[in-house]
C-alpha cells in the first residue's frame, strides 16, 4: 500500500522570503530551500524550525525541481498506481502530480502557461518510480549486477536532481527516478510457491515525440520511439532477464502529411544519414555488445551488423505459418545471446547482445517480433532456472503469462508514440495470443 511519506512545509511569515522545509519518512535529515539554495539540516533542527511553518502538502515521492526564468517549481506526486512489486521495492505508475512554486506564492502573473500542459504529461500514466532508492528502474538486471550508474537514456528527471546535486546533496535519497514506458508484473504459481514474470519497457528521452512529428535519426544517432524491453524471471532466489530493442530505422527521414494515409515517406541520401547511422550502432555496441536487427525492408548501410529481414504484412498476409521462417532466423541469436542470470546475487550467466528490431511506427509489427524473440528465450530461462512442478508444464503457463503481457506492453508503448493502443491490441488481443504459437 502507498504511503504519503513526503511532506512540504512553507514559512508563515510573508515578510521573510519563501523558505520550505522538506522531510521524508524514511530520512535522518530534513531539507531546507530558500533563496535558491538547498540545505541539510538535522531532525532536531526541523522540529525547532517548524514552528513558524505551515504543511501545505502530503505526497508520494518528489520528482524534482524545475527551473524556469520565473519561478522555481518542486514536483510532487500526489497520485498512483501500484504496478506491482520487484526485488521487495514498490513500482508505482504517476497519476497526479503538484508543481509547488518556490519563489512566488500562487500570484497568477507569474504562471508560465506550459507549466499546466507539463503537468498534465506527467500525470498522463507514462511515467514510473520505484519507492525504494535502491532499486534503478533505468537499469536492466545485468547493469544493476554490474553496479553500474542510472542510464541516463531512460532517466526522464536527471536535470530536475542537479538543484540538489550542486549543494553536494545526495539527490537519489530525495528524488525519485523516473522512466517513461511500461511495467507489467504478474505472478506465475509453481506448486506452493510462486514466482513473478515482469516485462519492463524504457523509452528513451534522448529523442522525444510523437508519431508522425518525430522520425528516424538526428545527428547525434539517437532515434525516435527507442525503447529497451526487458524480461524479468525471478524465482526464489534468482533471477533472470533478456533484453532486446526497438527504434525507428536511423536514418534521415520523414513522413510530411496531414491525414493518416497520406503520409509518404521521405528519405535523404544515404550518404547524409550514413554518419549519424554509424553513431547510433557504435553506441548500439558500447551498450549492448553484439547487435542484430531484423526489419521488413532492406536498409543496410554497415556489413559489420547482421540483418534479418521479414516483410511483416506481406508474409503473413500469405500465410500465418510463414512466421515459423522468422522464428527460425532468430533462434540462432536468441541462443548465442542468451540472458542474464543470477543465484542469490551470483551471476551465472550474461547476456552478450540483443536484437534491435527496425520498424516505421515501432508499434504493432515491432510488438509482434519482439513478442516472438520473448517466448522464444522463455523456455531457456525456465530451463536454467530450474522451475519445475509436478503435472504442470511450467514452460507453457510462464509462456501463457508472457503473450498477456506483451500484448498489454504494445498497447502501452502505442498510447505514447501514437495516441492509440495497438491495433491488435484490444479487438484481436485473444487472436493474438494464439497467432504465432
Amino acid at each position: 500500500m502507498a504511503t504519503r511519506g513526503v511532506r512540504v512545509w512553507r514559512r508563515t511569515d510573508v515578510t521573510l522570503p519563501p523558505s520550505f522545509l522538506i522531510e521524508h519518512s524514511r530520512n535522518e535529515t530534513c531539507l531546507l530551500f530558500e533563496n535558491n539554495a538547498s540545505l541539510e539540516i538535522s531532525r532536531p533542527q526541523f522540529e525547532d524550525w517548524k514552528q513558524g511553518y505551515l504543511k501545505i502538502s502530503d505526497s508520494y515521492g518528489l520528482i524534482g525541481i524545475l527551473r524556469t526564468k520565473e519561478e522555481s517549481y518542486l514536483l510532487t506526486v500526489k497520485g498512483v498506481l501500484s504496478a506491482g512489486q520487484l526485488h521487495n521495492s514498490d513500482i508505482y505508475k504517476i497519476t497526479m502530480t503538484e508543481f509547488i512554486p518556490l519563489r512566488a506564492i500562487g500570484l497568477a502573473e507569474n504562471i508560465d502557461l506550459r507549466i499546466p500542459e507539463l503537468q498534465k504529461l506527467i500525470s498522463s500514466g507514462m511515467f514510473y518510480f520505484s519507492s525504494s532508492p535502491d532499486y534503478d528502474l533505468t537499469l536492466c538486471a545485468q547493469k544493476r549486477s554490474e553496479n553500474a550508474e542510472s542510464d541516463e537514456r531512460f532517466f526522464w528527471n536527471r536535470s530536475l536532481h542537479f538543484p540538489l546535486q550542486r549543494f553536494g546533496i545526495d539527490s537519489k535519497q530525495w528524488f525519485l527516478k523516473c522512466i517513461s514506458g511500461s511495467v507489467l508484473v504478474r505472478t506465475v504459481y509453481v506448486g506452493a510457491k510462486t514466482g513473478k514474470v515482469a516485462l519492463l519497457s524504457r523509452l528513451s528521452c534522448e529523442r522525444v515525440g510523437t508519431r508522425f512529428n518525430v522520425r528516424g535519426a538526428n545527428d547525434m544517432g539517437h532515434v525516435a520511439n527507442f525503447v529497451e524491453t526487458e524480461q524479468l524471471i525471478l524465482f526464489d532466489n534468482q533471477e533472470s532477464s533478456f533484453v532486446q530493442i526497438r527504434g525507428s530505422i536511423p536514418l534521415f527521414w520523414d513522413q510530411p502529411g496531414l491525414q493518416v494515409g497520406s503520409h509518404k515517406v521521405k528519405l535523404r541520401a544515404f550518404e547524409a544519414s550514413a554518419p549519424a547511422y554509424k553513431r547510433h550502432f557504435l553506441s548500439l555496441e558500447k551498450n549492448y555488445k553484439d547487435i542484430v536487427v531484423t526489419q521488413h525492408k532492406k536498409t543496410k548501410l554497415l556489413d559489420t551488423v547482421p540483418f534479418i529481414e521479414f516483410d511483416y504484412h506481406a508474409r503473413m498476409k500469405a500465410s500465418r505459418e510463414n512466421i515459423n521462417y522468422l522464428k527460425k532466423d532468430l533462434q540462432r541469436y536468441v541462443d548465442q545471446h542468451g540472458f542474464f542470470h543470477c543465484v542469490d546475487g551470483k551471476v551465472l550467466r550474461t547476456q552478450s547482445g540483443v536484437v534491435r528490431t527496425n520498424c516505421l511506427d515501432c508499434l504493432d509489427r515491432t510488438n509482434s517480433v519482439q513478442t516472438v524473440l520473448g517466448i522464444q528465450s522463455v523456455g531457456n530461462q525456465v530451463t536454467a532456472m530450474r522451475i519445475e512442478s509436478a503435472n504442470v508444464n511450467m514452460q507453457q503457463r510462464f509462456e501463457e503469462t508472457l503473450k498477456d503481457v506483451w500484448v498489454r506492453n504494445g498497447d502501452q508503448c502505442s498510447i505514447i508514440y501514437a495516441g492509440t493502443g495497438a491495433l491488435e491490441g484490444k479487438s484481436k488481443a485473444s487472436q493474438y495470443r494464439n497467432f504465432y504459437f
